[in-house]
């Protein structure tokens, strides 16, 4: 209930809502944890509600697996990205305090993306520009959520907190490379170890 109380707060008074989450009381680790999982949920429902002929994909094309790493990855290397490059930069805000401030940031996006996916079961295809503007407007509203949060626990003035959104981006990308590049270069040495495995048993 107390979750369902913040998403509210956030939507409706989100300056409010940052200064106090900063408040140690209120913050639980659980709250984040959560709304990560309803936002899945919400996406798992739009993918599968969306009307039959704004439909991209079929229903045995989609991965929950892959699904929840879009939305688990890019929420926690923000946390990671956001943490680091504000605590070089005088930032104030506490890892905990953006764990769990970032997933409040998604509140308009499990809200409202299941009302609106619906409305594409009673939408013409030729309707369809007023169901993209819709979406954009809820990520739209996300983003903005983020920007005020980190402004907000940070402390920053809006030059200074343009500047940590850009470095932050751009940590967020190189941690995605060297990801890829870490397990691209894992999977070739498990495939060399097993390719010599394979090589001496054939031998022996």
């Amino acid at each position: 209930m107390t979750t369902l109380k913040n998403m509210k707060q956030v939507m409706a008074h989100p300056l409010d809502f940052f200064y106090e989450l900063q408040n140690p009381s209120r913050l639980k680790w659980s709250h984040g944890v959560i709304l990560i999982l309803l936002a899945f949920v919400a996406r798992m429902a739009s993918l599968l509600l969306v009307g039959y002929h704004f439909e991209t994909r079929e229903a045995y094309q989609i991965s929950y697996g892959h699904e929840l790493i879009w939305i688990v990855v890019p929420w926690i290397t923000w946390c990671v990205a956001n943490w680091s490059v504000s605590t070089i930069l005088d930032g104030e805000g506490k890892f905990k305090e953006i764990f769990v401030g970032s997933a409040y940031c998604l509140a308009p996006y499990i809200v409202f993306i299941i009302p609106i996916t619906l409305l594409t079961n009673v939408i013409a295809l030729s309707e369809g520009e007023f169901y993209r503007t819709l979406s954009m407007f809820v990520f739209a509203w996300v983003g903005l959520l983020i920007l005020i949060k980190v402004k907000v626990l940070h402390d920053f003035e809006l030059g200074k907190l343009i500047f940590i959104t850009f470095i932050t981006l751009l940590a967020v990308a190189i941690i995605w490379f060297l990801g890829i590049l870490l397990y691209g270069l894992l999977s070739q040495f498990i495939s060399f170890f097993f390719d010599i495995f394979k090589e001496i048993r054939f031998r022996l």
